[in-house]
């Protein structure tokens, strides 16, 4: 019997879609940064539907939940999530000022806490204290332009994750291959 981890090759069968999906990621990503304030708004609009379907799908679990402890703040987050949808559906661009100053606040959490754990570990010391300090100087500098940066920041990061996500996927798909 031959176990996942023992398995070295993929099937055809599985290989093509995700062939495809990578083909598919790098695209998109191409088209993002193209068109980054585009890119950035459907992820927005994407994230506000997100937040509405996910409220409703809470109040609906709510109201059926008989005798529940729970029932009370479950219905609390899922007004909370269909406001939050509603609000950025009637102002995506507020939506996409707000996404980015997230991405700027996780940017400089991130970045340092990748210092932080640099002194914790022994190898690859240098790299993570590297990418804490690119962090946090792509955050600055996001700041500093804020709020043009959200016409862009969101759309290039988006752009620039899918074509990477679209590379791994092909990549690994050709490691897989005879």
């Amino acid at each position: 019997m031959t176990t996942i981890t023992e398995q070295s090759e993929i099937s055809e069968e599985t290989r093509s879609p995700l062939r495809l999906a990578g083909y598919i990621a790098i695209a998109l990503g191409v088209l993002a940064l193209f068109s980054p304030l585009i890119a950035g708004l459907v992820v927005t609009l994407l994230l506000g539907a997100n937040f509405f379907v996910g409220g409703i799908l809470e109040a609906i679990a709510a109201f059926k939940a008989e005798r529940w402890s729970g029932t009370i703040g479950l219905l609390l987050f899922a007004i909370i999530s269909i406001v939050a949808g509603l609000v950025i559906f009637a102002h995506p661009l507020l939506g996409l000022t707000t996404l980015t100053l997230v991405a700027i606040i996780s940017l400089v959490i991130a970045g340092f806490a990748k210092i932080f754990w640099a002194f914790k570990v022994s190898d690859g010391r240098w790299f993570l204290v590297l990418s804490g300090v690119l962090s946090i100087l792509i955050a600055a500098m996001l700041y500093t332009s804020f709020p043009f940066s959200a016409a862009w920041a969101l759309g290039v990061l988006v752009g620039v994750n899918l074509i990477v996500e679209g590379i791994t996927l092909i990549a690994f798909v050709r490691s897989t291959e005879h």
